[in-house]
């Protein structure tokens, strides 16, 4: 009986923490502080952030170095990331890096936007690939190749 006791006694510990931790995810930002910031001290705090990532977590900061961020509106802070990895790579840390920026900047009422810049390849083809693939388009091709004695 006193095991039944004590697993009811930690289950019901469990969903008294859990329930902390509800609340302190919904708690009302509007009378926290709302200091003035400006973009220059957002992406200052940014390049800290990642000078401190590059020497405790180097294949983070790889991945984050070439993101972007900027302020958009005034609570409005915008992110850019060069793909889907870097910006999943920032998803293992973000919650640290708002909470922080938002004690550093004094401001509780900070929202922030993602963007995953679509990069273009360009792929170089050989010049027989290039023919080939011309070839598809216009069969007739074949037929000056021989007449004009060409060779790729």
């Amino acid at each position: 009986m006193s095991n039944t006791n004590s697993l009811l006694s930690i289950k019901n510990i469990l969903e008294t923490t859990e329930e902390k931790i509800d609340k302190n995810l919904s708690l009302d930002t509007s009378q926290k502080p709302k200091d003035e910031f400006n973009e220059e001290q957002v992406i200052l705090f940014w390049n800290d952030y990642l000078e401190k990532l590059k020497l405790e977590e180097p294949i983070l900061f790889n991945a984050l170095n070439s993101a972007k961020c900027n302020l958009k509106d005034k609570y409005l802070i915008s992110f850019e990331f060069p793909s889907n990895s870097s910006y999943e790579e920032f998803e293992t840390l973000r919650e640290d890096f708002f909470q922080k920026l938002k004690y550093k900047l004094n401001n509780f009422s900070i929202e922030f936007t993602y963007h995953i810049k679509q990069s273009t390849i360009n792929i170089s083809l050989s010049e027989k690939d290039k023919y080939k693939k011309m070839l598809k388009e216009n069969p007739w091709l074949e037929k000056l190749k021989i007449d004009f004695r060409l060779d790729f």
